[in-house]
């Protein structure tokens, strides 16, 4: 099928962009590894207050973490669609016979790639502190499935933004503003308990909250389907409105 064949070769094109580029890969494969090391090590005495956490704070922690992959690896996917706009190689590939939708799917798949490789990198490096995962295998698969759909749910967000305004500034610019909020108004890095009650509201609205508690929930407690369908059901209901206006605003690039 042309599609397949289309994605896969513009899968390849930005693999290939990607390792011609180690700092980025690097910096993208690091930034959650430091995190983890950082905040588990200086924060170590953290452990004494949370007595449902048998492994200390990097038990709380590495699942947190883990799903911040998603969020360092999805503004890829905006400026990626910026670079390409910008340079005259999107304009250049519509007036191929390429599949439209591969044009999408390739930076998609590739992104999705990315994070998972992100996630595993920290679970390696959590295991290695000392990090038991009490779901085993299937575990860490329902952790990296979750991981890479809330990746995929954010893109979303950058692919449109990265079309609307043609400017990598302003990409990048929103993932700041955007992402240290969801960040520490969460459950991802500290216990939702310690916050103030404004910050308990908000965190409990908070879909960063919903994916780091099934994270946690494989690591520490095991399988629980409530939380993991509750979850998916929060990541699903972005994923349906990012790709509304990411697709809205693809046919207007395309036309």
């Amino acid at each position: 099928m042309s599609i397949i064949y289309d994605t896969r070769s513009l899968l390849i094109r930005y693999l290939t962009k990607l390792i011609r580029n180690p700092t980025l890969l690097a910096t993208n494969l690091l930034t959650p590894l430091l995190f983890l090391v950082l905040f588990s090590q200086l924060l170590t005495g953290f452990g004494s207050f949370l007595p449902n956490s048998p492994g200390g704070y990097l038990a709380y922690l590495t699942p947190g973490v883990v799903l911040l992959s998603a969020l360092f690896a999805a503004p890829l996917g905006g400026v990626s669609i910026v670079n390409d706009l910008n340079s005259g190689f999107l304009s250049k590939l519509l007036l191929t016979q390429v599949s439209r939708p591969a044009i999408l799917l390739g930076r998609l798949v590739t992104d999705m790639l990315v994070v998972i490789l992100q996630a595993v990198v920290t679970l390696v490096a959590g295991i290695a502190l000392g990090v038991t995962i009490s779901s085993g295998l299937p575990g860490v698969l329902l952790i990296l499935l979750t991981v890479a759909f809330f990746e995929f749910a954010l893109t979303g967000i950058f692919l449109y933004v990265g079309m609307k305004t043609r400017k990598t500034e302003t990409v990048s610019a929103l993932s700041g503003v955007l992402f240290f909020p969801l960040i520490f108004v969460s459950s991802a890095m500290f216990p939702v308990s310690f916050f103030p009650s404004w910050a308990q509201t908000v965190s409990r609205y908070n879909p960063v909250s919903y994916a780091s508690d099934v994270t946690r929930s494989l690591v520490t407690g095991g399988f629980d389907l409530g939380t993991l369908a509750t979850a998916f059901l929060m990541i699903g209901a972005i994923a349906v409105v990012t790709f509304t206006a990411t697709l809205y605003q693809f046919r207007k690039v395309v036309n």
